[in-house]
């Protein structure tokens, strides 16, 4: 009996060194890799719909603004120095709300008045 559990415990202990060693090789060797490259950085990813993106692109000191999909990839635009992407709410520019336009509804009132 003793025999059966000592041949379990070697072949399973084998068995779970060999995983650890396949998973150590998969990333080691997988170019699945998040890139090591120290000038180029992408800070911000959006998608905007399924294969379109917007990312913020840091090149060495520079950031720019570029719009992926499916077909091609494009610059929209450089952002400057005091460009800062915003992390909360409260950092956010306000916003005044602009009065609403009652033209929109007069012309729907004479429209059915002249129905």
């Amino acid at each position: 009996m003793g025999g059966y559990f000592a041949n379990f415990i070697v072949y399973t202990t084998a068995m779970v060194g060999i995983i650890f060693l396949a998973v150590f090789v998969y990333k080691k060797f997988s170019y699945t890799n998040v890139s090591k490259s120290k000038f180029l950085n992408v800070e911000d990813c959006i998608s905007l719909a399924p294969r379109k993106n917007l990312y913020v692109v840091r090149a060495g000191k520079e950031r720019f603004l570029v719009a992926s999909d499916a077909e091609r990839t494009s610059l929209i635009s450089k952002l400057g120095e005091e460009d800062t992407i915003s992390s909360s709410v409260e950092e956010l520019p306000n916003i005044s709300v602009l009065p609403q336009q009652t033209k929109s509804k007069k012309v729907f009132k004479n429209i059915a008045n002249s129905l």
